[in-house]
Formats: structure tokens, sequence, C-alpha cells
């Protein structure tokens, strides 16, 4: 499976997965803390993979080094405006995230043999 719609997956699932922390009302329970802490690791999954396909394929070490600073541009991203207690923060950030995952799979299907078909000049 391409790293893409593996990226798009996993910020489906951690968005779908903070959303969930924020109806169970956060707080630092068992579940909800499970909740939040799956869901920022799929983030940061999925920017860390995201990221390092904006790389050529050749050059592994600089695809390690954007990816790794991809996902934490995402973690400063989420955590440089929390507040203390606020369930719906994490809940905010989930609905973006979900739905640029969603987007991106949806975006996904049937567009890459379409492209491959179209034969643009970059396609030699």
């Amino acid at each position: 499976m391409p790293p893409a719609k593996i990226s798009a997956a996993a910020a489906l699932l951690g968005g779908v997965l903070w959303i969930l922390y924020a109806l169970l009302g956060g707080g630092s329970d068992p579940l909800p803390a499970t909740l939040r802490f799956v869901g920022l690791a799929c983030v940061m999954v999925a920017a860390a993979l995201f990221g390092s396909t904006l790389v050529r394929s050749g050059a592994t070490g600089m695809r390690v080094v954007v990816g790794l600073a991809s996902g934490l541009f995402a973690l400063s991203l989420v955590e440089a405006f929390r507040t203390s207690g606020s369930a719906w923060y994490d809940g905010a950030w989930g609905i973006v995230v979900a739905l640029l995952g969603a987007t991106a799979l949806v975006r996904g299907r049937g567009g890459s043999s379409e492209r491959h078909a179209a034969g643009g000049a970059h396609s030699r």
C-alpha cells in the first residue's frame, strides 16, 4: 500500500479517535486517555508519512528527516494552544484531521490510473 494511502487512513483513524475522546468528555480516565494518545500517535504517523512523500524516493535519508520534521510539526501545531481540561480542543482538531484524511482517501480512488493513462510530459 502506498504511503499516501496509509497516511490518509492514519489521519482518518486519529481524527475519529480524538472525536470519540471529546464525546467521552476527555479527562485522564484510562479509556479517554488511551483514545487521545493513540489518536495523537496516528496523527503523527500520518504527518510523518505524508511528509516523507514530499521528497524523491532516491534520497532515503532526506525522506526520514522530512518525515520526522513533519510529524513533530503536526505535534507542535496541536499542542501549541492547548488549555488544560479542554476535551473539545482535541475534538475540533479531530474533525479537521478526519476530514483531511477522508478527503485524501476519496480523492485517491481511481486517480492514479487516470493520471497514468493521460500520459503527460513527465510520464516518460
